[in-house]
């Protein structure tokens, strides 16, 4: 996919990776920047914080942008043919040896993804990094939980009638701008696909662990109607037919906030809750499969290798694969590719395949040499995602200082866009669990 800029005339380079991309409303940026001095504006960002979930230190979203008119059909094109592609990988984890071979899962939960029912993923986060000559590229897939989505939703939805009043024109609201999204986008997913609505959801959520959205995942449920148990995955017990008990209440459908790597750690301790994912008597988003495999960053280098292509359909395929980067799972890769990676971190990335937050990313040109050289030896051993480096474009949003990086977060549900977001940042890992802010998209 290509984004052409409005005028055809060379722009100047803005910072060290090149041109700033076109796919944003610049003259939206600089209207936004006008009105954010304003008493009415600074009092609206106060409102619209996002929490870190553990200390529920609030932090401000980041000022809203606008991508430029025309690109929404084309994007939420894109990311319902990559859905389908992800879906497809799901779905052939269980019989396909080769997707196995190259699809790395902590050794706790192999066997569960393995036996796991359901193979469908319902909620998705596809992360794009524009790149300065238009063009998209894709950085990972998050099919996990949608606190930045929910987030967003919400400074877009706050920003509206002040930008509105201010004779700036703004698109349709995507579903994630309406106030009762957070919990109906999952009741309305358990529904579809179990043909029960919910009246009880169990909000999980081991102890200790990151809680973001956790609490606002109950106000949400109750604002519906539906009432939500809080608890930590451990609590949940085996009754008759496999159901799911907490409690001494059976209960049928749950919101699961809970990291990859936290239930590799604690699968001796949760078998009744994987054993109700697993046997599908417990509704969770995505659930165990869709997690552990649509979920794990080592999905690209499905996608990236033309070996693989037989698995998906033509055009979702061609639709998607030019704006893969060259992705493999180091672990798989031959002596001579290891050796040119270690040699060339300049050019490389290395991912742990199912960690979050920012966590388990070695990107070469911001790593030295002695620690390349010792990430590249634990990814091989690991089988870790190694990638090709990718620049980031740079946002211009004041006159002066250096123009942060950023990034493009697509939402879907079912494959259908529901969200979207920009990171920025300085650094070049653009995790808001680090110092990256989140900006409100609309488009």
């Amino acid at each position: 996919m290509t984004i052409r800029r409005p005028d055809h005339g060379r722009q100047p380079a803005d910072g060290p990776d090149g041109y700033p991309w076109p796919g944003l409303d610049a003259a939206f940026t600089a209207r936004v920047a006008a009105l954010a001095g304003t008493a009415e504006a600074r009092e609206l960002a106060d409102s619209v914080v996002l929490n870190d979930g553990r200390t529920q230190q609030a932090r401000r979203l980041g000022l809203p942008l606008r991508l430029r008119p025309g690109l929404r059909a084309e994007l939420a094109a894109l990311v319902a043919a990559y859905h389908r592609l992800i879906e497809t990988i799901v779905t052939g984890y269980g019989r396909d040896p080769r997707l196995r071979d190259v699809l790395t899962l902590p050794e706790p939960l192999r066997a569960e993804a393995e036996a796991a029912r359901d193979s469908r993923v319902h909620l998705l986060r596809l992360d794009l990094l524009p790149q300065p000559d238009g063009t998209l590229r894709v950085l990972e897939t998050n099919a996990n939980c949608p606190s930045g989505l929910y987030a967003s939703g919400c400074g877009r939805s706050a920003w509206r009638p002040l930008l509105t009043r201010h004779g700036v024109g703004l698109p349709a609201p995507l579903p994630s701008e309406t106030a009762d999204w957070l919990g109906r986008w999952l009741t309305d997913t358990a529904e579809r696909h179990t043909g029960r609505r919910p009246d009880t959801v169990a909000v999980l959520c081991p102890e200790g662990a990151n809680r973001n959205d956790v609490l606002a995942y109950g106000d949400a449920l109750t604002a519906l109607g539906v009432r939500a148990l809080h608890a930590d995955p451990r609590e949940l017990r085996t009754g008759p037919g496999g159901a799911a008990v907490l409690r001494g209440e059976t209960v049928r459908c749950a919101y699961a906030k809970i990291g990859m790597q936290d239930l590799a750690r604690l699968s001796g301790e949760v078998g009744p809750y994987l054993r109700a994912v697993r046997e599908g008597t417990l509704f969770v988003q995505n659930g165990l499969r869709g997690r552990l495999v649509g979920d794990n960053k080592l999905c690209l280098a499905v996608l990236s290798d033309p070996a693989f292509a037989d698995l998906f359909d033509p055009a979702d395929y061609r639709r998607v694969h030019s704006a893969v980067p060259w992705s493999r799972n180091l672990a798989r890769c031959d002596d001579a590719t290891v050796r040119r990676i270690a040699r060339d971190r300049e050019h490389h990335v290395l991912k742990r395949p199912l960690d979050t937050r920012g966590r388990g990313v070695v990107i070469g040109p911001a790593t030295g040499d002695a620690q390349w050289q010792e990430a590249v030896e634990r990814a091989g051993a690991e089988g870790w995602l190694v990638q090709e480096y990718l620049p980031s474009p740079r946002l211009r949003t004041t006159p002066d200082g250096p123009a942060p990086r950023h990034d493009l977060a697509l939402g879907a549900v079912d494959g259908r866009l529901a969200a979207a977001f920009v990171r920025t940042g300085h650094e070049e890992r653009l995790s808001v669990a680090g110092s990256g802010s989140l900006h409100p998209l609309y488009f």
